[in-house]
């Protein structure tokens, strides 16, 4: 079963630019370049109760990621395969707007690791978020920073189960003279075993996200339309994960915990600096070759600090997914945040903050249920 946030985009990087460059290396090569061209369709009906009370309940038709893309090699040498990946994203749902890169990279790969370097999947969330995104539209609240401008990442090939993991991303500074760096830094790893394995990473975020101004947010975005540098309208010195998976057959459990450090200001105005933990159970099990359930629960939870607001709630997502050939899937899936939650912003699937922005954290528990399907080829 393929999974929506893993849905291996790519990347169009044959630009005139790209190709250039590239002509000498595969020049040289062994192997003769490829391309594949591929792609999925997404589209989800979302039904999402009020927030507020006076508010309705609304509901609509939505894009889900769809994309299309060209990935390949530019051929090999020396026993390293020099690889291309470009992925865009397209609204089946809609004729305005134009498509956007998803993912888009030029790399490298052998027996010593990949090396990638444009707009980037992260390795933090495929070494520890990932196991906790089973499902093809909701997400749970640790999902941040999925995809990663100005990027670069090496991951290390497998030694005996442990596999290493190191990325910059928004690397740069702003154009004047007293610009400070705007570079973010992480590292993770994963260790398998049999059935088990552990991942753990951190993630640390420049102090002046813009470049200019202490304190301030990054450019880049989430895929929730929010800073990379910010969770739950907190901004961020840092992050960090632990997650234990056992996977074996039809069933897989995955817990973690995980830690966001705040920075002492956020826009000038004081935040509360007290750690933020959340705390994450997802399982899955596969009752026929074409049926799967899926569950995610999430809390999150942050000391009080005088009068200032704190980040805390529960959040349960529930998934049943259907696959009747290898190429499709169908599913309908329901998320509940309680009220708690929602006054802290950590409802954003909930509140589909992508799609129709929520300035005002809502007042009570609200809940978002959805129907869709995906078409991959």
């Amino acid at each position: 079963m393929s999974l929506k946030k893993r849905f291996q985009p790519s990347k169009l990087m044959i630009a005139l630019s790209a190709g250039v460059a590239m002509a000498g290396v595969a020049g040289m090569a062994k192997a003769a370049p490829s391309a594949t061209i591929y792609g999925m369709v997404g589209v989800v009906g979302t039904y999402n109760t009020a927030t507020v009370n006076g508010e309705k309940s609304t509901y609509g038709i939505q894009n889900n990621i769809s994309q299309v893309g060209v990935k390949g090699d530019l051929g090999e040498a020396g026993g390293t395969k020099f690889i291309y990946n470009y992925d865009m994203l397209v609204d089946p749902t809609t004729e305005s707007g134009s498509p956007s890169t998803y993912w888009a990279y030029l790399g490298a790969t052998g027996p010593w690791g990949t090396l990638k370097v444009g707009r980037l999947e992260s390795t933090y969330f495929n070494d520890v978020v990932l196991p906790f995104t089973p499902f093809w539209w909701m997400y749970p609240t640790v999902v941040a920073n999925f995809e990663q401008d100005k990027a670069v990442s090496y991951v290390s090939p497998s030694l005996d189960g442990l596999t290493l993991s190191v990325e910059g991303f928004n690397i740069g500074k702003g154009s004047s003279t007293a610009s400070k760096s705007t570079g973010n830094y992480g590292f993770s790893g994963t260790y398998t075993t049999g059935a088990f394995s552990v991942g753990a990473g951190f993630e640390s975020f420049s102090k002046y996200g813009d470049g200019s101004t202490a304190y301030s947010p990054s450019p880049s975005q989430t895929v929730w339309l929010t800073p990379v540098n910010e969770y739950s309208g907190v901004l961020l010195k840092s992050k960090a994960g632990l997650r234990g998976t056992y996977s074996s057959g039809p069933v897989s459990v995955s817990l973690g915990v995980f830690g966001f450090k705040p920075t002492s200001m956020l826009l000038g105005a004081t935040q509360n600096t007290h750690e933020i933990y959340t705390y994450m159970a997802t399982g899955s099990y596969a009752f026929t070759p074409k049926w799967t359930v899926m569950g995610n629960l999430s809390t999150t939870t942050q000391g009080t600090s005088g009068t200032l607001p704190r980040t805390r709630g529960t959040l349960v997502t529930l998934s049943l997914a259907y696959t009747p050939i290898s190429s499709v899937a169908l599913y309908a899936e329901y998320q509940y945040a309680d009220k708690k939650a929602v006054e802290s912003g950590l409802d954003s699937d909930v509140l589909d903050a992508a799609y129709t922005s929520v300035s005002v954290p809502g007042t009570k528990a609200a809940s978002q249920f959805v129907l869709g399907g995906t078409y991959s080829f």
